[in-house]
């Protein structure tokens, strides 16, 4: 997400990554941006006052696939916790498909935030089919008012298609390395065998510039890249951010 904000123009201040490894690699291509380890320290802290918070809390309390058997905490709450510490003019979250979308939603309205839900499939832009919803909101700005800023956000499929000629090629990117086939590896089919992705193949899927992850393990650029969040996608996001603040769309 940071790295798709940091292409339309918006930097990161600061960021909150609890994994050791995820936390080094970030310092490394973020290194001015201040890392916190803990999201509770962000809420006792006063960080430094910014214009959008954006994230994606974890989502195996929110995922159909593993909110069963999963003993993941669920930290959406404490997502609403730092926007309401920070008070900052946008939110975007970011998550899988699932019906709590719905609830975030109408607890940002509570902190006093219009909001839109926009759902954005990663099958058209790079050839990862990675479906999510993103939660949107602007403080003390009408709901319609925002959801108008994203009107097209029905046709980004197309929009994608058409720029990056792309087409689904991979279902979602697990976070786990391994060399045999399996039941959650991406493969494909190359002269003559099947094998599953390396991580240069894995890195474009996921929308990230040659190389990004490298100087890591294997198993740690799985790691990133399944987690990672087609910049691409929040590339889009934010430019409709900058261009609503710099046309004054909300101003009074």
């Amino acid at each position: 997400m940071d790295l798709g904000f940091q292409w339309a123009g918006i930097p990161t201040v600061w960021m909150c990554e609890r994994d050791r490894r995820a936390r080094t690699f970030l310092r490394m291509r973020f290194p001015d941006a201040r890392i916190y380890h803990d999201v509770r320290a962000v809420i006792e802290d006063e960080p430094q006052a910014v214009d959008v918070i954006h994230g994606g809390d974890p989502c195996p309390r929110h995922s159909r696939a593993r909110q069963v058997d999963s003993d993941a905490a669920d930290l959406s709450g404490y997502f609403l916790a730092v926007v309401a510490r920070c008070g900052p003019a946008w939110v975007v979250r970011e998550n899988v498909l699932a019906p709590s979308v719905d609830e975030f939603a109408t607890a940002l309205e509570a902190l006093g935030y219009g909001t839109v839900i926009i759902r954005i499939d990663g099958a058209e832009i790079t050839g990862q089919s990675r479906p999510r919803e993103f939660v949107v909101g602007r403080r003390e700005a009408a709901r319609r008012s925002v959801r108008d800023i994203f009107s097209d956000a029905i046709d980004f499929a197309r929009v994608g298609k058409k720029t990056l000629l792309a087409r689904q090629v991979s279902g979602c990117l697990d976070t786990r390395a391994a060399d045999r086939l399996s039941w959650y590896q991406g493969y494909i089919f190359d002269r003559g065998r099947i094998r599953v992705f390396d991580c240069e193949e894995r890195e474009r899927l996921a929308g990230l510039p040659a190389g990004w992850t490298a100087g890591f393990s294997r198993a740690a650029r799985a790691q990133f890249t399944g987690n990672a969040v087609i910049p691409w996608k929040t590339k889009w996001i934010a430019e409709r951010i900058v261009a609503a603040e710099t046309e004054s769309v909300f101003a009074t």
